[in-house]
């Protein structure tokens, strides 16, 4: 009876906690010519990432992770018109994932991390930039929440047995956002590249 508590008790125990801080680079991807022709992706802006994220051990080096994040994105289309204006888009979204991360260790202190996942992806606040005209999306159709999923892959290094450091590599892709009465299907897809720092609670 003390055996099968102790293991119970150790699987419900949390493995590690991640701290990591980034930029993301997006784009919009869509479906319909309609809305192609309007918005063309332009250059790429970096914008920031934020997470935090709690590890569980399933089995070996296979683990669960569940974790929030914080993310800013700044999407910039091409000149739309002689004068050079732009248009472009403010995104800011707070997130909650679930998802899984392998670990293979490659020396004493390396391994390399693979991760795939699932988020619910809530929009804190939106713009639309036309020139040196904003819009605010919260008076529009703009799709307020979106799922996603995302893989990646990534390197930690063992600093001592308590901490490591990481770096990371994530592609993310939401599923089809529509607005409402209107044809235009369109995804938001980013690539995102972190530093973090891995508190190690299992020993």
């Amino acid at each position: 009876g003390a055996f099968i508590t102790q293991a119970q008790d150790k699987s419900c125990n949390i493995n590690f906690i991640n701290l990591e801080s980034g930029i993301n680079l997006s784009q919009f991807n869509f479906s319909t010519s309609e809305l192609e022709s309007a918005f063309q992706n332009g250059s790429f802006s970096p914008s920031q990432h934020q997470a935090l994220s709690l590890g569980f051990n399933l089995k070996g080096d296979l683990n669960l992770e569940l974790g929030a994040a914080y993310d800013k994105y700044q999407l910039i289309g091409k000149s739309i018109d002689m004068t050079s204006s732009h248009l472009s888009y403010d995104l800011n979204y707070v997130s909650a994932s679930l998802g899984l991360e392998y670990s293979f260790p490659v020396q004493d202190k390396v391994s390399l991390l693979l991760n795939g996942g699932m988020a619910y992806n809530y929009l804190l606040s939106g713009f639309q930039n036309m020139g040196s005209v904003t819009y605010d999306l919260a008076d529009s159709d703009f799709v307020d929440n979106t799922y996603s999923y995302n893989v990646g892959s990534g390197v930690l290094y063992k600093m001592t047995d308590a901490t490591g450091i990481y770096l990371k590599y994530d592609w993310r892709n939401t599923m089809d956002m529509k607005e409402t009465g209107a044809n235009e299907i369109y995804k938001l897809t980013s690539f995102v590249y972190s530093v973090g720092v891995r508190f190690n609670l299992a020993n």
